[in-house]
């Protein structure tokens, strides 16, 4: 029998984005010492094909949702503690369960004007890319959800936080400033969503790691922040412990990939770009090694008009292997539709700021391919399209 997730009736939702509206800021308790803050985001989603966040084929869904809370405390001056717990709808990806997204200890070994070092211990967002640590906070995300190439929803919760620690640093050298972050972590991936995407419907098996996942990020800041790059990289290696009459059997999976990104910001403009490889190494007993390398790039430009109006333009390409750029070979392989090995997304969107506290976005995406949909909301490939045009509204408020 398959679980039911608890929906928020559309009128509910609306009467919760219209008390938003009212001017709201962060709680400051314990004489200023304990921070608290919150954000709920309510989403529309149209599509003229396809379901991306519920059912939204020919169909308004309004399963786009998300609420969090966080706290944060700094006790000692070389320590500070936060965590924030979330909870996602988004069609069967996401239903609504309660999740820690991160608890951590922060603590500094040596800070002075030009170097701080220290060490993050418990669950924290992995330093991938320019965008995971702040993407549940439609605030920071550059339109209504991320560019889906680098940061795949279908399979998030992996990608997103890991349980281990980091090694950090904050160096002054010439021109600005350059952060390096070293995680060692171990990541969620038994979730229904992520085996889904990585091995197929209906598994019941289980992943484990064969070792603690590392990662690497290197960033640079120009000291009047209006440059900043950077450099990621990660190695997932899982093994899968099959069940009795599963369609896969036992087998392993090892992902790398490396992120290379750049980002401009002015008084008026922001242009972003990140290009990533992944290199794809799966086997399963019986069945023939596949190995692939995977190729994802977007380019973005956000333009603020005026002061609470920002227009979005962006271009998101993702290639499942580069050596079946069509997806040809696959499909005549697995007799499946091609498209479902690649996407390029074409988007334009606005943003309204109703204060500081309440904002509201619409999206058009024209879409050509499927491979960032998931499987759990579009179990059935044959009923895919290739084109597809995508509408979103969004209102989102955080205090």
């Amino acid at each position: 029998m398959q679980k039911k997730s608890i929906r928020l009736p559309f009128a509910e939702a609306f009467l919760l984005m219209l008390l938003a509206a009212a001017p709201a800021s962060a709680l400051e308790l314990v004489d200023g010492n304990l921070q608290l803050h919150g954000f709920f985001t309510q989403g529309a989603v149209y599509a003229t094909h396809n379901n991306f966040y519920g059912n939204t084929d020919d169909h308004v869904g309004l399963d786009f949702r998300e609420v969090g809370l966080n706290v944060s405390t700094q006790p000692f001056s070389r320590l500070r503690l936060a965590a924030q717990g979330v909870s996602r709808w988004a069609g069967q990806v996401d239903q609504g369960q309660p999740w820690l997204d991160f608890a951590l200890a922060d603590v500094t070994f040596f800070s002075d004007e030009t170097l701080r070092a220290g060490m993050r211990l418990g669950r924290m967002k992995n330093p991938y890319g320019l965008y995971t640590e702040t993407r549940d906070v439609a605030f920071t995300r550059p339109g209504a959800f991320l560019p889906q190439s680098i940061y795949v929803d279908r399979s998030r919760k992996f990608a997103l936080s890991g349980d281990g620690f980091h090694l950090y640093g904050d160096v002054q050298v010439p021109g600005g400033t350059l952060n390096a972050t070293f995680a060692l972590i171990d990541l969620p991936i038994n979730d229904e969503s992520s085996k889904a995407t990585l091995v197929g419907l209906n598994t019941q098996g289980d992943f484990e790691q064969d070792r603690m996942t590392p990662g690497f990020r290197l960033l640079y800041e120009t000291a009047n922040g209006r440059w900043r790059g950077g450099f990621t990289y990660s190695s997932l290696s899982q093994r899968y412990s099959a069940v009795a009459g599963e369609r896969y059997p036992n087998g392993h999976i090892l992902l790398e990939p490396w992120i290379v990104s750049l980002q401009y910001t002015d008084e008026d403009w922001t242009l972003t770009s990140e290009y990533s490889q992944r290199h794809n190494a799966v086997q399963f007993q019986g069945l023939p090694d596949n190995r692939s390398t995977s190729e994802n790039w977007y380019v973005q430009a956000e333009y603020r008009v005026v002061p609470r109006w920002e227009l979005l333009l962006r271009y998101d390409q993702s290639i499942q292997d580069i050596g079946d750029a069509d997806g040809r070979k696959f499909a005549a392989q697995f007799q499946r539709p091609a498209f479902t090995r690649y996407t390029r997304d074409l988007t334009a969107g606005v943003r309204y700021d109703v204060n500081a506290n309440f904002m509201l976005r619409a999206e058009y995406h024209h879409i050509a391919g499927a491979n960032w949909l998931s499987p759990l909301d579009n179990p059935d490939p044959g009923d895919l399209q290739r084109n597809w045009d995508m509408f979103v509204l969004l209102g989102s408020f955080h205090f």
